[in-house]
């Protein structure tokens, strides 16, 4: 008996092993990507999955990175632009206002905050991987399908009680899928050093934190809120070493490519983190890896922004206007990012007609399935026809297993197991129970 339990166990086991290996979507460590030409996209319509790995540096800018900086919109061109000379003053500078423009003018689809539902399953995957996403703060992977907030939930990394009240709050650029549980505990702190009372994120994705509160900042033009507690970031110092130290990965290029085939638009810190740097009048680190290697090749760049005057870089609130620290609503499921009544006449962009929410919804939208209706934007979404020269897959609905299939085949295999023990097992007893006459 012993024995046979020791090979029923040892079944269970291999069968266990052989569902996970067979049915779940395992991301491996990295791409190996190490030039633009090895990066395969796989599409779906006009979207592209996010092609890349977390945390795997990269060191190349991709195809589409390439087509995006043309013109007057080169690095070298842009980075002629002096920056300020402080977090307080480079809002007021030629390089803010032409990285703005920059960004603003390609961004041709305002994307709706319910669109992302949709929206994420692309950008947040990890290495094309057609069937889960990845929770931004934890990295933990779940499936794609949008259950209502039951599993996960969209995080504002710029949350909303901070935004502009307008198509700023629904940028996919900015939302990103986390578990609920992590959207919670962060609410709407501020990303900082946790013994001064903010947010601290893991050390994996404190870069990735950093860039997007840039684009918000630059793009939206959203500079009352970026510094101190009231704000979105603790301060510029902060800022850029969660920058130094977590360069851009395969997978903040590979989401900006999908970003790109959504709205148009990319965020241009995560393409040349450089810009942080000369954005404040500082000297670029050349000692820091970025995708363009362009750091490494400025042995000196802080003319950009002049003489520097850093002395408010170290203030609880910089150039905030004002002392909020209100929470989001439905913080306590979770749920910090309600979506209220939006009227899209964001604050320094006034020459941008995004009239997104045509419903004019006032429900919470973490609570709704679906997919909102195209916002008015004054022609039909983005569609990309410059994808480049590379290696292109197209979703062909593959045959994937959710989790809880696993679940049950692995369920299924141990009742079974179980079911032949149990009945050998009488089988047996019956056979060694001896006759006894009457």
């Amino acid at each position: 008996m012993k024995q046979f339990a020791k090979r029923s166990i040892s079944i269970v086991t291999v069968v266990m092993l052989l569902a996970i290996m067979c049915f779940t979507n395992v991301s491996a460590a990295g791409t190996g990507y190490t030039k633009a030409s090895d990066v395969v996209y796989k599409t779906s319509g006009k979207y592209i999955y996010n092609w890349g790995a977390r945390d795997e540096v990269c060191v190349f800018l991709s195809t589409k990175a390439q087509g995006f900086y043309t013109g007057n919109n080169t690095f070298d061109k842009l980075s002629q632009n002096k920056g300020g000379t402080s977090q307080s003053n480079a809002p007021s500078s030629a390089l803010y206002s032409k990285l703005q423009a920059f960004m603003k003018g390609e961004h041709k689809y305002i994307n709706a905050y319910k669109e992302n539902n949709t929206l994420l399953k692309y950008t947040d995957c990890v290495q094309n991987n057609t069937s889960q996403i990845s929770s931004f703060y934890s990295g933990k992977m779940f499936s794609n399908v949008w259950d209502s907030a039951k599993t996960w939930n969209k995080e504002h990394t710029w949350p909303n009680s901070k935004g502009l009240g307008g198509s700023d709050e629904d940028d996919v650029m900015m939302i990103r899928p986390t578990i609920v549980s992590e959207n919670s505990s962060r609410g709407n702190t501020a990303y900082g050093t946790k013994s001064n009372g903010y947010f601290e994120p893991d050390d994996s994705v404190k870069g990735d934190c950093a860039r997007i509160a840039l684009y918000v900042y630059c793009r939206w033009g959203n500079t009352g809120k970026m510094w101190g507690k009231s704000g979105v970031m603790e301060n510029l110092d902060v800022l850029l070493r969660w920058m130094q130290e977590d360069p851009v990965d395969t997978w903040e290029m590979g989401r900006n490519d999908s970003v790109q085939a959504i709205t148009g638009t990319r965020n241009v810190f995560v393409d040349y983190p450089e810009f942080a740097w000369l954005l404040f009048g500082r000297n670029v680190p050349t000692n820091m890896t970025t995708p363009s290697g362009e750091a490494k090749d400025s042995s000196n760049s802080g003319n950009q922004g002049g003489n520097q005057d850093d002395k408010d870089d170290n203030t609880s609130s910089g150039n905030q206007g004002g002392n909020q620290d209100e929470e989001d609503n439905n913080s306590s499921s979770g749920n910090n990012d309600n979506d209220n009544n939006q009227n899209d006449n964001s604050q320094n962009d006034n020459n941008q007609n995004d009239n997104t929410n045509n419903d004019n919804t006032t429900s919470n939208d973490d609570n709704q399935g679906g997919i909102d209706k195209k916002p008015n934007n004054g022609g039909k979404p983005f569609d990309p026809n410059n994808i480049g020269n590379q290696q292109v897959q197209t979703d062909g609905g593959e045959f994937v297993l959710d989790t809880w299939v696993i679940i049950a085949i692995v369920a299924g295999a141990i009742v079974l197991v179980a079911g032949v023990v149990v009945t050998v097992v009488i089988i047996k007893k019956k056979k060694a129970t001896p006759k006894v006459d009457r």
